[in-house]
């Protein structure tokens, strides 16, 4: 499993350091629900958490090309960092009178800090994109597995499992139409 889950990382990785549009397309579906949720955690006020949550997928895809390790750690670190930026923030412009919101501010900032809590957080969000691609129908993530993550082009994956590169592409708009599908579900929850 594990393995696994290093290769999707992999692929992530490639894709966006590549800039394909496709890929953070399905990053940013398959994260924002879940981030929107953390952040929600932290800052109560719904619409500043969604407008964090942008800043994190527009600081990710402006520095889409130095990323170069885990794509969840990575981005878990840029949404923890952008809630410490907005609390810390949040923090200065309150005055004396908001004495609640000021307290409000400094525990989110001190459970945001909380180093434990995030790697939890993290091990859930993997387990999560784990799943969706093994939901996938064995043919389909075969492809999709060559295809995304190996990096091969539709002949290259026709040539190797002795299919059409028809079918190839059948195989993967399958996958990515799954993709999405599973994705609606899970953020329906949040």
């Amino acid at each position: 499993m594990k393995k696994e889950l290093q290769i999707t990382n992999n692929f992530f990785i490639k894709n966006i350091n590549d800039g394909d549009k496709e890929t953070f397309k399905i990053l940013f579906e398959l994260y924002y629900g879940k981030l929107l949720y953390v952040v929600q955690c932290y800052i109560s006020n719904k619409e500043d958490a969604e407008e964090v949550v942008q800043d994190v997928f527009i600081k990710t895809w402006k520095k889409r090309k130095s990323i170069n390790s885990n794509i969840n750690g990575y981005l878990f670190k840029v949404t923890k960092n952008s809630c410490l930026d907005y609390l810390r923030s949040k923090k200065h412009k309150l005055n004396s009178s908001n004495n609640v919101l000021q307290l409000e501010a400094y525990i989110n900032h001190n459970a945001l800090a909380d180093r434990d809590t995030l790697s939890i957080l993290e091990k859930e969000l993997e387990q999560r994109i784990e799943t969706s691609i093994e939901l996938l129908p064995e043919k389909c993530k075969k492809v999709f597995m060559k295809s995304r993550i190996e990096g091969l082009k539709n002949r290259e994956i026709s040539d190797e499992l002795n299919i059409s590169v028809k079918t190839v592409e059948n195989h993967m708009s399958k996958a990515i139409r799954h993709m999405r599908l599973h994705l609606r579900e899970f953020l329906s929850f949040f």
